[in-house]
Formats: structure tokens, C-alpha cells, sequence
């Protein structure tokens, strides 16, 4: 994406277990002048576990949140993509991190995806939420049509993830917090007003 479009820089760091991750957010972000950031992490999920499957390795995955929210008091981090199986449940975790931050947005799963579809999506709606003009960003339907934009293009019904033994659709395996740039403006829950906007249904709805 970014030979393709050649108009914005990437900052990559590799992460083994936890001070590994603190370092490498907290490195990369001190020496960079960026308006905009767009924080993508990527790693094995395992139930509350971030990185390292479900080895001691690992870190929770309440560390992670509190130290994007640490790095988001001193830079510009606009939204925020865990690629990972399962963090995407956390739903309230992922408000209580952007509340009071600079962070507009989060995006996750809810379950064990599958590995390559879910990066062709990421890249999808980081390809979009980059276009999104920064004054829009105290637009919560902007947001939402671009994340909108972004899916549209992904079969509702494709088996992305699973549980047990059950396939589950993309459209019922992801997550999206929104909170809109503004003095007061709080977190929400925006993943149903996404799938209405897409015309996705729910699972046995």
C-alpha cells in the first residue's frame, strides 16, 4: 500500500511479549512528527492473551489498551486496528480506552479469523479512514461512511472466523468503537450503525 501510494510513511517495529510491545510503541512514537497516526497491531490473540498464543510470553490484553492509551495522550494516534483473533469482544475495554483520548477510532474482531482476509479488510479501511479530510473527524456519519466504504467491497456472508466448530460470518465477527473529535463527545459502540450501513444483516435476523 504504501509503494502504491507512495504519500504517507510506515513506522514498523516487531513485538515478542510484553516490554517488547512498550518499547517499540513508545520508540517509534517518540521520534515521530506526524499529523496523523494509524496505529496497526497485529499479533496471535488467544482468548485475553495479545501475542505469544497462550504462552507466558504473551501480554493481556488490558496492558496493550492502557499503554495505546498512554500513547495517545502524547501523539497524534487517530484510529487503531487490532488485527488479531478474538480482541474484538472486548467491547467496552476498547471504549474505556479512546474515552478522553485523541483516538477516534478502533477496529477489531470478535473471533479466530481468518488470517489473510482479515489483512486484505485492515488495509481496506486504513486505504479509507486515510482519505477521511481531518475536519470530518468530528463527523460521526463521515466516519461511518468511510468505514462503510471499506467493507462494502467484503461478502457479508464469508466465514472469516470460527468458533468451536461453527463458521462465523464477517459481518457478525467485527468491531467498531467511534468516539468523534469535540469537547464532550464520548465513545460509542458503532458496529450496528455500520452494519445498517452497509445493509448487512445480523445472524438470524
Amino acid at each position: 500500500m504504501e509503494n502504491y501510494r507512495g504519500d504517507f510513511n510506515i513506522y514498523y517495529s516487531n513485538f515478542y511479549e510484553k516490554n517488547g510491545f512498550i518499547r517499540a510503541l513508545r520508540d517509534d512514537l517518540t521520534h515521530t512528527r506526524e499529523g496523523r497516526l494509524f496505529l496497526y497491531v497485529a499479533a496471535h490473540g488467544y482468548q485475553r492473551m495479545f501475542g505469544g498464543l497462550a504462552s507466558k510470553r504473551g501480554m493481556q490484553l488490558s496492558t496493550l489498551l492502557r499503554e495505546l492509551k498512554n500513547a495517545a495522550n502524547y501523539s497524534n494516534i487517530e484510529g487503531v486496528v487490532l488485527g488479531s483473533c478474538t480482541v474484538g469482544s472486548n467491547v467496552e475495554e476498547f471504549m474505556n480506552t479512546i474515552k478522553s483520548s485523541k483516538i477516534v477510532w478502533m477496529f477489531g474482531y470478535t473471533c479466530e479469523i481468518d488470517w489473510m482476509t482479515s489483512t486484505l479488510i485492515d488495509l481496506s479501511v486504513f486505504e479509507q479512514m486515510m482519505g477521511l479530510e481531518k475536519g470530518l473527524l468530528r463527523n460521526r456519519q463521515q466516519i461511518l461512511d468511510r468505514f462503510a466504504r471499506a467493507l462494502r467491497r467484503f461478502d457479508q456472508d464469508y466465514p472469516i472466523c470460527s468458533e468451536g466448530a461453527s463458521p462465523v460470518r464477517l459481518a457478525d465477527a467485527i468491531t467498531l468503537v467511534i468516539q468523534p473529535r469535540g469537547r464532550g463527545r464520548r465513545p460509542e459502540d458503532a458496529t450496528s450503525m455500520l452494519q445498517e450501513r452497509l445493509g448487512w444483516s445480523r445472524e438470524g435476523g
